[in-house]
């Protein structure tokens, strides 16, 4: 029988942790938060469930490459979750399953289903259903240095994936999830602009296959489309031709603000960085000139 060790990277997440540990202790042989300093009752409620709590003032990043170092890591497996996830019976079935068949074996990662809960309502249609690499053995992965959308990266070996989904389940609501995706937004600005002048390569080796696809199509297709006419497409491509209509009213909200609004909001950072890329190089042209006479 394998060993699993399940981490949760928090920060104020009173209102998700608890279903989060529950959904998972039965397979965990460890549950470790990587807590960013909360100032909520993350930590006291994490510990009354059982888990181990460790708290850091780092980010995501470096709390991952704690594992294995300053926080040992004796388990065959370990399985990453955020507070916002939860695992289902029949996922934590499958997952115990494959981890047992394949802890001698050179499969050293597990990737895992996700499924979008929104406003209630569980989303089967419009790419709703996420692929990540969130299952791997110590020491064969790490995580990847990205501004957003990082992945956990396999040193070597071979991934298998799941069939039954994880449930993503954010307890905080839409007022939280709008001010996530306007940070988020900016990070993507941020993160299109280094790559694009250059200072920023588009990592893809040890990626998933499907993590690997959706990279590729993001920067060297969506990214190539104009602005004001992408965002709109990629709602098009996730409502109409993924089906994204029979998930409902509901579902054409989901779609409209994560498909269409976010997109949009992303390409509205990436025009100001633009023009402040553009209007610091005229200034520092300008303060030449001057310096010059």
């Amino acid at each position: 029988m394998s060993t699993i060790t399940v981490v949760i990277p928090t920060y104020n997440e009173e209102k998700n942790i608890a279903e989060c540990i529950i959904s998972c202790r039965d397979i965990a042989d460890r549950i470790l938060l990587l807590d960013n300093m909360s100032t909520d009752q993350t930590k006291e409620i994490a510990e009354s469930l059982g888990a181990e709590v460790f708290q850091t003032e780092r980010s995501y990043k470096e709390r991952m490459a704690m594992l294995g170092g300053e926080i040992p890591i004796d388990t065959d497996w370990i399985l990453y979750m955020d507070a916002d996830e939860r695992l289902t019976p029949e996922s934590a079935k499958e997952l115990k399953v494959l981890c047992d068949e394949h802890a001698d074996a050179d499969v050293n990662g597990i990737v895992c289903r996700y499924r979008q809960r929104f406003l209630g309502k569980d989303l089967n249609y419009g790419d709703s259903v996420g692929r990540k690499l969130r299952v791997f053995k110590p020491g064969r992965a790490y995580m990847e240095d990205m501004e957003l959308d990082e992945h956990i990266v396999l040193r070597s070996g071979r991934c298998v994936y799941m069939k039954n989904p994880f449930i993503h389940l954010d307890y905080k609501g839409l007022e939280h999830w709008i001010a996530k995706h306007n940070g988020y937004s900016k990070r993507h600005a941020k993160e299109y602009m280094d790559i694009n002048l250059g200072r920023k390569e588009i990592k893809l080796e040890g990626l998933a296959g499907v993590t690997k696809l959706r990279r590729i199509l993001k920067f060297k297709l969506y990214y190539r489309l104009p602005i004001g006419l992408r965002a709109w497409m990629y709602f098009v491509y996730r409502y109409y031709l993924r089906l994204g209509f029979l998930d409902g009213r509901i579902g054409k909200m989901y779609i409209f603000f994560k498909a269409y609004w976010y997109r949009y909001l992303t390409d509205a950072y990436i025009l100001e960085l633009q023009n402040r890329e553009e209007g610091g190089f005229e200034k520092s042209k300008a303060r030449q000139e001057i310096l010059q006479h």
